[in-house]
């Protein structure tokens, strides 16, 4: 008696991927670990851009804002930077070709009982293993994302409050055309604050710079830290106003600004009340506290930030992919394909950490574009956004910069001709 053995070699072959983790996958895909320890920002291979693009060793995560996609597994990860659909067989396999630096097995052949029993006795066997693998490395995230939390909410409640301490806080946004804020509840001052990057030759994590900054947190819907925003001050380098940071190892330049703890499903307060029934915000502080220059604060109005595009729009749903109309990328073979960006249509059955919380209680939710970003793949995150948050009774309009720049931008050139 025999039996086409073609599909369970599949099988096995793709049970062997799925047990790569991201840090293997990402040797095998080429990708540069840029020494911060377990982070590695870097452009992505995909979608280009500067640090859009990072993974991370203990988290076994990876993410792309600018293709607004991210997981925790190598096969995914390997599918996005070389341009591969998952949901087509064929990508799926070659995904996993790519992960395990292996070709795919040929699915040919026949095999007698015997080998049909033990062959099935494997591929349970690989099963456990690797769900009890997920397990541990589940464990061991959460341990570490309660770490890095306490390590955030200690940098936050360290730091001193904005208003009669921290003018330098103030200053910054002002000199990036926020205007003069005043005290505020929610942003904090640093007057010495390390920015750790790579090891030592003793592999210790290594202090580049150490310097003034502005801290905010991430809140939850409790409205309890979760994690903190940092931004690094230099009021002499315009127009930033950011110390300029380089790797010592590669000359490349390195974001001034960090966020510690989570961010996922959390937002960073700006000004005024969560319990007001109008909102304001988009990705970064400065713009957020642009445009709340411009309306002058108003009272009734709950000014905040998400940190990045990902967190304020979630994550696609898949089926609403399409092609950009111009921008093309080489696939695996070297063919020019168009770019894959992600849609407008939020994935459904999303948890509720997978984005921004907004209070049931919002009738007005002002989402603010960034016009210096790619338009295509920011229009659609937008619009995501929108049918995210909608709800009954919510209006959700979308305000956009003038194009190639962000209203804090735009504000810093309108103070100067003022002046």
């Amino acid at each position: 008696m025999s039996t086409q053995s073609g599909g369970s070699v599949i099988e096995l072959f793709l049970e062997a991927a799925r047990d790569v983790s991201v840090e293997d996958a990402a040797k095998r895909l080429g990708l540069k670990f840029t020494g911060r320890r377990h982070e590695h920002p870097q452009p992505c291979p995909h979608c280009g851009g500067t640090d859009t693009f990072a993974f991370n060793t203990v988290k076994n995560k990876w993410n792309c804002r600018a293709g607004d996609a991210g997981g925790n597994d190598g096969i995914g990860m390997a599918a996005h930077c070389e341009g591969l659909d998952l949901h087509r067989r064929e990508g799926l396999l070659e995904a996993c070709s790519v992960v395990l630096d292996r070709p795919v097995p040929s699915q040919a052949g026949t095999e007698d009982a015997d080998a049909a029993t033990a062959r099935r006795s494997r591929l349970e066997e690989r099963r456990r293993l690797n769900e009890a693998r997920a397990a541990e490395r589940a464990e061991r995230q959460l341990d570490y994302r309660e770490r890095e939390r306490q390590k955030a909410r200690s940098i936050y409640e360290s730091a001193a409050r904005v208003g009669r301490f921290g003018r330098l806080v103030l200053d910054y946004l002002e000199a990036r055309g926020c205007g003069r804020i005043g005290a505020s509840q929610w942003l904090r001052y640093a007057s010495e604050l390390a920015y750790w990057h790579g090891n030592d030759q003793r592999g210790r994590p290594s202090k580049l710079h150490s310097g003034p900054a502005m801290v905010a947190p991430f809140i939850n819907a409790d409205l309890e830290a979760i994690g903190c925003h940092i931004t690094w001050i230099d009021l002499g380098c315009s127009p930033k106003c950011r110390p300029l940071l380089t790797d010592p190892a590669t000359g490349e330049p390195l974001p001034i600004k960090k966020m510690r703890g989570s961010k996922k499903g959390g937002l960073i307060p700006l000004f005024g009340d969560p319990s007001a029934a109008r909102w304001v915000g988009g990705e970064g502080i400065e713009n957020g506290a642009a445009f709340a220059c411009w309306e002058s604060w108003r009272e009734d109005t709950f000014y905040f930030a998400a940190g990045d595009l990902g967190n304020l729009a979630g994550p696609a749903d898949p089926a609403s992919r399409f092609a950009h109309p111009t921008l093309k990328k080489p696939d695996a073979k070297g063919a020019l394909r168009p770019l894959m960006i992600a849609g407008p249509m939020p994935r459904p059955g999303q948890d509720p950490e997978d984005a921004m919380w907004v209070g049931e209680q919002v009738t007005e939710l002002v989402l603010l574009a960034d016009g210096d970003s790619e338009r295509v793949v920011t229009a659609a995150a937008m619009a995501r956004a929108r049918a995210r948050h909608a709800r009954p009774g919510r209006a959700i309009p979308i305000v956009w910069p003038r194009p190639g720049c962000d209203f804090a931008s735009m504000a810093a050139e309108a103070a100067k001709r003022v002046a």
